[in-house]
């Protein structure tokens, strides 16, 4: 499993109610907690996140950003050194949001009870929850103090992650499942360090193997998260300095099992990034770093572009596993309906970005006239900026004429006035003197034969909004 929230990957302290006698950041420091035999300014130095004694109801609470949302298999709550002022209990809940600034009247939803904990111990608790977090709350009853907090289980990324459209993507991230599947040396550090989606913060952050004393070099093999055509290599040795490799070979694979080498006995600096690209991309489901002859390695990445359906297969996991309060606002950006984003809701889980596509048919079978007119409401009239994903669809009417521009106004006016709602048509693709013609061609039909058009139009641009969302592209 993967560690989902501690600093090292990103993980960070959102919210807490009190911290009076040590801090809530402790709580996912990466290293074991420790103990100093001192005393602060409010008591006793502990290594952990401690509250003041409550004297009133209620208890106290602490919510975590995980720095690689997904599924939470696994949590262990570490009490270590806290003797006399361990909590009670403990419960954790969890947030599908992706946002700070909607927590606040967020859906959190259970995934460990309320729990006996015991002093000085550390015991771990599966999650059978199969929804993707990028939040947890712990929770402790009534007061005290935690050690350590940790979350292992599987990345499930977002968007930015898996399309590459226009930028690259990393596809060794441990954001998108890559892992660390075997190396010739681990005696300072595990090389799944090379895969953070962070900056290194020293040498103890990457993978380093011991002084090589025979012949030979020593090397690390990766699984890439999502197969596809690498481009560009980066080797970043920050802060190896004087035990940073001399140089480097690049290998791919499709199985892991037979290497072909991309890139022989390339030199490499200490603390520094370096962009390797390839003479041409090539395809690979493994990526191999051989060291030449030993050292320390900080991060790799292997930016390129995943296949389609592996990109596609990650999108249809993420929208499988949301909670039911993100899997609704996935689907609103699609259509604003909410008949018609219930109807997708409950048509959970898909096998396919197929039976996506078909479940949305589906679901706007069932729409009545107030839905319809609801989804149509979702859209900007032409010709005016709304959403990123609505401007884009309008891309046509950017270098538009300002006589073409008025023409426009005057049409959208005159649709409205005679049906009562918003003229939209599936702009993606079109000019704006196509847009223009098409609205005036449809002005002279009767409402139920307008609204009867306008929702084919609709489904043809959610159609395409969800293939675009599932990474599948645009339907021109």
């Amino acid at each position: 499993m993967t560690d989902l929230i501690s600093s090292a990957v990103g993980g960070r302290i959102v919210g807490f109610n009190d911290e009076f006698f040590a801090p809530a950041s402790n709580l996912i420091s990466l290293g074991d907690p420790i103990a100093k035999s001192e005393y602060t300014d409010r008591g006793k130095w502990m290594d952990g996140w401690e509250t003041r004694r409550r004297r009133e109801p209620g208890h106290d609470w602490c919510v975590v950003a995980l720095g690689v949302p997904g599924r939470i298999e696994d949590v262990t709550i570490d009490t270590s050194f806290f003797t006399g002022n361990y909590p009670e209990s403990f419960s954790i809940e969890g947030c599908g949001d992706e946002d700070d600034t909607h927590l606040g009247t967020a859906d959190w939803e259970e995934l460990l009870p309320k729990t006996s904990l015991s002093g000085d111990s550390r015991a771990s608790f599966l999650v059978s929850n199969p929804h993707r977090f990028g939040y947890v709350r712990l929770n402790i009853f009534p007061d005290g103090g935690v050690a350590r907090l940790r979350v292992e289980g599987t990345p499930i990324p977002a968007r930015p992650q898996v399309c590459p459209d226009p930028d690259l993507v990393d596809l060794l991230s441990m954001l998108v499942g890559g892992e660390a599947v075997n190396a010739s040396d681990v005696h300072y550090s595990p090389p799944s360090n090379l895969l953070r989606p962070t900056e290194p913060a020293g040498m103890w952050d990457g993978w380093e193997t011991r002084r090589r004393r025979g012949p030979g070099n020593d090397w690390v093999e990766l699984k890439l998260g999502m197969p596809g055509m690498i481009e560009t290599v980066v080797i970043d040795t920050r802060h190896f300095k004087g035990n940073a490799p001399g140089w480097v070979s690049i290998l791919v694979s499709e199985d892991g099992a037979g290497w072909e080498t991309v890139l022989d006995r390339v030199a490499v600096a200490p603390h520094d990034v370096a962009g390797l690209g390839l003479p041409i991309p090539v395809h690979a489901g493994y990526l191999r770093v051989d060291i030449h002859p030993d050292g320390g390695l900080a991060r790799v990445k292997a930016l390129g572009r995943p296949d389609r359906e592996a990109a596609t297969e990650k999108r249809v996991a993420y929208l499988n596993s949301l909670t039911a309060s993100a899997a609704r606002r996935f689907f609103g950006t699609a259509c604003v309906s909410g008949s018609w984003a219930e109807s997708m809701l409950g048509q959970r889980p898909f096998g396919g970005a197929g039976e996506v596509l078909a479940g949305a048919e589906r679901a706007f079978d069932l729409l009545d006239e107030a839905d319809w007119l609801e989804a149509f409401s979702g859209h900007p009239r032409i010709g005016e900026k709304g959403d990123e994903t609505a401007n884009q669809e309008q891309s046509g009417l950017e270098a538009v004429s300002t006589p073409t521009k008025s023409a426009i106004a005057d049409a959208n006016r005159g649709y409205e006035e005679r049906f009562g709602f918003t003229y939209i048509v599936y702009a993606s693709g079109k000019t704006a003197e196509e847009m223009l013609a098409i609205a005036n061609s449809r002005l002279g039909g009767t409402r139920e034969q307008e609204i009867a058009v306008a929702s084919l139009e609709q489904r043809a641009i959610t159609t395409n909004r969800l293939r675009r969302m599932l990474c599948e592209g645009d339907q021109k």
